[in-house]
């Protein structure tokens, strides 16, 4: 019962990703972008090796709750640098990852991710900063304003990583 429903969310965040366009992206090109680019650190459904990445299932559509957080899925180093030239093709990608992966932390109403805001938010990447404050601090806000769970905060362990290299 939980794949049928992963299927019919998938589909439909895919279906209003590709509405009003002449050619609506395929799943398969979508999925596959994701799996090539993402699908390595975030795992290939969205979960991860969470103590050093993210998970992205249930999680990631509780950055649409706030306009930094929002804004931060794509000023990341590596969604801004993607290799994905095309604005339309790197917004439908997101909006898989939001829409499809994302499942119940979407907040009602969010909106999906346009070519033209793909676009100018990829001119602007987050390179000078520390991901893991900037992450904290928007997470911290999402927390205290939309809902999502403190443990989003807790994928980070430096003492995970090897003590000598």
């Amino acid at each position: 019962m939980r794949r049928l429903a992963a299927a019919l969310a998938l589909a439909a965040g895919l279906a209003a990703a590709g509405a009003g366009r002449a050619d609506p992206p395929s799943e398969i090109s979508v999925k596959g972008s994701f799996l090539e680019r993402c699908g390595g650190c975030h795992g290939i459904g969205g979960k991860s090796a969470s103590v050093l990445v993210p998970d992205l299932r249930d999680q990631v559509g509780y950055f649409l709750c706030t306009k930094e957080g929002r804004e931060y899925l794509i000023r990341l180093p590596n969604v801004s640098y993607s290799a994905i030239p095309d604005d339309q093709q790197l917004a439908d990608m997101m909006n898989f990852v939001v829409f499809g992966l994302g499942g119940p932390s979407v907040p009602r109403g969010a909106k999906h991710f346009t070519a033209a805001e793909i676009g100018s938010l990829r001119k602007q990447p987050l390179a000078t900063t520390s991901l893991v404050d900037a992450r904290n601090r928007i997470v911290g806000a999402m927390v205290r304003t939309c809902g999502a769970p403190k443990s989003m905060n807790r994928f980070y362990d430096p003492a995970l990583l090897p003590q000598k290299y």
